[in-house]
């Protein structure tokens, strides 16, 4: 039975992707780097900045010091750049709001950095009370480690066994599957339905509204 639910938040609830691109881009052009294509960037996002501009540089360039630079350029340029591309995937509003009346614990973890994910979620989601926000901060592990989700569950109140978590790649199901959580795989996300499950998908849904059959009885009416 499940009575919480943790959120990945690109490729989850959000449709980012264009907006990730536009702003890669941008850094990729300023430090005359060759340009890159939307699927490119689309497989190198999930592991955090600095793993995304690791797998999207020449080899030749990725040195700490340019990763680095590259990475905090990356970041300061995505919280300085308007989400005009960026949406709620169909249906995403409706599932949210119809937990959100069920009293149901939401809160989103991803490997956003921590300022562009609480901007994020406040710009589209901003009446919806998701009891914590967590993205990448400096110091602190970051999905798939155990130890990013354990302050969640907390805050939660909830344990892992009774927690869906609900995301589009790999490093989602690996989050759910190394913390005992039940690993909720979307179909309309970043990544192939056949990579969620190769990371353990316990369940794959191609519509928000079916991770509503996945609480346990009596939350939902």
């Amino acid at each position: 039975m499940s009575n919480a639910v943790i959120f990945d938040l690109d490729g989850t609830l959000l449709y980012t992707l264009e907006d990730i691109y536009d702003v890669v881009n941008s850094v990729l052009n300023l430090n005359e780097m060759p340009g890159k294509s939307i699927d490119e960037v689309r497989f190198a996002v999930g592991h955090g900045v600095e793993e995304l501009v690791r797998k999207l540089i020449p080899s030749a360039c990725a040195t700490r010091e340019a990763v680095e630079r590259l990475s905090n350029q990356i970041r300061k340029t995505f919280l300085d750049h308007d989400s005009v591309k960026t949406h709620p995937y169909p249906g995403i509003n409706e599932l949210l709001n119809r937990l959100q009346r069920e009293l149901v614990p939401m809160a989103v973890l991803t490997n956003k950095p921590q300022e562009s994910a609480e901007k994020t979620v406040d710009l589209f989601f901003r009446s919806i009370p998701f009891i914590s926000i967590t993205g990448v901060r400096p110091g602190y592990p970051m999905k798939p480690s155990q130890e990013a989700v354990i302050p969640v569950l907390k805050k939660l109140g909830t344990l892992p066994g009774n927690t869906l978590m609900v995301g589009d790649s790999g490093v989602d199901m690996d989050t759910a599957v190394n913390t005992g959580m039940i690993a909720v795989g979307v179909s309309w996300g970043f990544r192939d339905v056949s990579l969620l499950l190769n990371h353990g998908a316990d369940f794959i849904v191609d519509s928000p509204g079916e991770i509503l059959t996945l609480l346990g009885p009596g939350l939902i009416s």
